[in-house]
């Protein structure tokens, strides 16, 4: 038996449609999976906040007391300490490099040139307390820092942990 021309076509259709919808899924988790700007390779577990219990009255002292005169609870209001940015030195040992620029999770990917100062090259940057992705582009070519852990992308880790407020110290 012959097939038409109209069921191929239709079968073409189904197929491309098929494959379209496959590629767009494959793409979607992707893309969620490298787009986010900082990857948390070690998790600090956040403290859980005190539950606050509710007093119950007992039915004659409420009684005894108009609701006016008695007073109200007081709420514990701790306000959100403001993390400060760090600053980082980062440092890359190659004097026979021309030119050396610094990429990360913290600066978007985009490239801040490093300055050399006798065979090695240097810069400061701000970041937030977390841990970041970052390399170095000696001349072009990717490098990784020697002195760091590998991530599980193929990147070096900068650990970036915030100052004791009371000392200043990490």
């Amino acid at each position: 038996m012959t097939k038409s021309k109209s069921f191929w076509a239709v079968l073409a259709v189904i197929s491309l449609a098929a494959a379209g919808f496959s590629g767009y899924s494959i793409y979607n988790r992707l893309t969620i999976y490298f787009a986010s700007d900082t990857m948390e390779i070690r998790p600090k577990p956040v403290p859980m906040l005190p539950d606050v219990e509710e007093t119950k009255e007992e039915p004659a002292q409420s009684a005894a007391k108009p609701p006016e005169s008695q007073p109200a609870p007081k709420e514990i209001k701790e306000e959100p300490q403001k993390q400060k940015a760090i600053k980082t030195a980062f440092e890359y040992k190659n004097a026979s490099a021309k030119s050396v620029s610094l990429a990360g999770s913290f600066t978007k990917w985009k490239e801040l040139r490093m300055t050399k100062k006798n065979g090695v090259w240097k810069t400061e940057v701000y970041i937030l307390p977390g841990n970041y992705l970052y390399h170095f582009s000696a001349d072009g070519k990717k490098v990784l820092d020697p002195s760091k852990p590998k991530g599980p992308v193929g990147e070096s880790i900068a650990v970036i942990e915030a100052a004791h407020p009371a000392t200043g110290k990490k």
